[in-house]
């Protein structure tokens, strides 16, 4: 995060967009002022992985250089990263240590240091740990702890949820940032990202599950008690709705998409109906909204359906008094 001239910025790299942002912090309240918000077309990207680093440099340096054409004379160099794919998961760990300070009393350095304990999991070569969050502590016998600071005791534990991903995809992140001429001062998981933007503390507390839909793939991120409980990516996203369109219409993939996002609500309305859209200034692409619908549905359910599963490996199907709070750009369907 740079706060060189009170600017925040960051660059999100996605299946179908990458984008950036500039934000303001201002000194006298704390609120952001947004100064620049640049979107363009991806390329080398799958399901949320980069494969061509290149290419997603060429594009970061597009959003960059538009960027900081709206925010001159202020500049930056430094940014938070978001990422996202299917290669990024979740594990659980566990962390023991022995409180250290003389008067027994747990200090921000033994929090510290058995958070770095849980780190301590089965991973293969190729994988790391991007971010450990604690689930609940426990000094001595004295389990489901959330704020142990001060607390007397010998023994300090901590159950908690090791984010993770492959290694070689996680570098081309970092290799396409640094190709743009950017530092990278955090990574953050994007689902987690949106997590902090649109839940509430009382989401959190409740249990809720954050799905949010992207062009490829779809993350799923479930809070309970304020911890981070489970984290997924499924290899499914809305650009799956766009593909089962133009295959129901035969209809090139562009005009797919268009119809998508100008008539997907129909799928949750059940409108049938003859409708059309514009080619160019004398053609149409007449259709059958029935077909869409019944593509878009069978696709939409699927989602769903899998993100379902995801909630039945940690029961709570049907268990979160929050519900699903959707966002992604699918989530406008």
């Amino acid at each position: 995060m740079l706060r060189k001239n009170n600017l925040i910025s960051a660059i999100d790299i996605g299946s179908s967009s990458i984008k950036g942002l500039v934000v303001s912090k201002k000194q006298e309240n704390g609120r952001l002022e947004v100064l620049s918000q640049i979107s363009v077309s991806s390329q080398g990207v799958r399901r949320g992985v980069v494969s061509d680093a290149e290419l997603v440099a060429e594009a970061i340096n597009e959003v960059v250089t538009k960027m900081r054409a709206e925010i001159r004379p202020q500049n930056f160099t430094t940014v938070k990263l978001a990422i996202s794919g299917t290669h990024i998961f979740a594990k659980n760990g566990h962390g023991a240590v022995a409180i250290s300070r003389a008067d027994q009393k747990v200090s921000q350095d033994d929090i510290e240091r058995v958070k770095e304990e849980a780190k301590n999991i089965n991973l293969s070569f190729n994988q790391e740990i991007l971010d450990i969050f604690p689930k609940e502590f426990s000094v001595d016998k004295e389990t489901g702890l959330k704020d142990v600071f001060g607390m007397k005791g010998i023994k300090l534990e901590v159950e908690a949820i090791a984010v993770c991903g492959l290694s070689h995809y996680i570098q081309k992140s970092v290799d396409a940032l640094l190709g743009a001429g950017l530092e990278m001062s955090e990574m953050v998981v994007s689902p987690l990202a949106a997590a902090r933007a649109v839940l509430t503390p009382q989401q959190r507390d409740l249990g809720v599950a954050l799905v949010d839909i992207g062009a490829q793939t779809t993350g799923v991120a479930v809070f309970e008690e304020k911890s981070l409980i489970h984290l997924a990516f499924l290899p499914v996203g809305s650009a799956n709705i766009s593909r089962d369109i133009a295959i129901a219409l035969q209809a090139d993939i562009d005009v797919a998409e268009q119809i998508k996002v100008k008539f997907g609500s129909y799928i949750f309305k059940n409108k049938t109906r003859k409708e059309k859209i514009a080619l160019n200034k004398e053609s149409f692409f007449v259709f059958d909204s029935k077909k869409m619908v019944r593509a878009g549905r069978a696709r939409v359910v699927e989602i769903l359906s899998l993100v379902n599963k995801e909630l039945k490996k940690i029961n709570r199907q049907g268990g979160l008094p929050a519900g699903v709070v959707l966002t992604g750009g699918g989530s406008k369907l």
